[in-house]
């Protein structure tokens, strides 16, 4: 079970039909949100409305008066791959992101920009929960997620069934310009204190580079995943 919070996160659940078990309302939200509860009762949700003072400590944080619970996100795991294998979705892989809040707005990024995979690492990496499920505004809700124990293996497997695997890094060469967006694309985003491992940059087929004119010569690593996964974006 997992807790969720904030209006965005709610709604996004709601719609998605995931298995919320109990919905909690303020009362202080209703005279400006008059939907929900008819929403609610229309999905048949189990909900309660509360004070401010239940909700806030029920679910601290910004919850703008609206918090539930739900079950766990579904985690995929390596035996699931040929799935996307057939399906050619695009992937994103995560080396070493630690940060929930970062993990939370790369998934933002990744349903924004059409992608279908996340794949993280088990050890160095953030785990899925309330704070990624927030920080994510119910992006959460419509992003495949995948842990495995090593990315490596991942790489291999993805070039043997048709990916061009594109690293990200500062040392890169490629602008996602010259990178033909209708390809099987696996995209790697690196740490936010050391960007991709030594190992996954020589794997890499591609190493792509974002132009900067500034003084600070790295970005955080959610915004470089939206610049690059935008830039990719498969057009339709």
């Amino acid at each position: 079970m997992i807790k969720i919070y904030g209006k965005n996160a709610i709604y996004e659940a709601i719609r998605a039909k995931s298995p919320i078990t109990k919905l909690f309302i303020c009362e202080n939200i209703l005279k400006k949100d008059n939907n929900i509860v008819d929403i609610a009762t229309k999905m048949k949700l189990d909900f309660e409305i509360v004070s401010k003072d239940f909700i806030d400590k029920k679910f601290p944080g910004q919850n703008q008066g609206y918090g539930a619970y739900r079950e766990d996100y579904k985690i995929y795991g390596i035996e699931d791959l040929d799935k996307f294998y057939r399906e050619q979705g695009r992937i994103v892989l995560l080396d070493g992101i630690q940060d929930p809040h970062n993990l939370g707005a790369i998934l933002r990024s990744v349903d924004a920009f059409g992608y279908d995979l996340v794949v993280l690492p088990m050890n160095r990496s953030a785990s899925v929960n309330e704070v990624v499920a927030h920080t994510s505004t119910g992006a959460i809700e419509h992003v495949n997620i995948m842990y495995v124990n090593s990315l490596n293996n991942i790489m291999d497997k993805l070039k043997q069934n048709g990916y061009w695997v594109c690293g990200t890094d500062a040392s890169g060469d490629t602008l996602t310009e010259n990178i033909d967006p209708s390809l099987s694309l696996a995209v790697i985003i690196g740490s936010e204190g050391f960007g991709m491992s030594k190992t996954l940059v020589k794997q890499s087929d591609l190493l792509i580079t974002i132009p900067m004119v500034g003084h600070v010569n790295s970005l955080n690593a959610s915004v470089s995943a939206g610049i690059v996964l935008k830039d990719l974006m498969r057009k339709n």
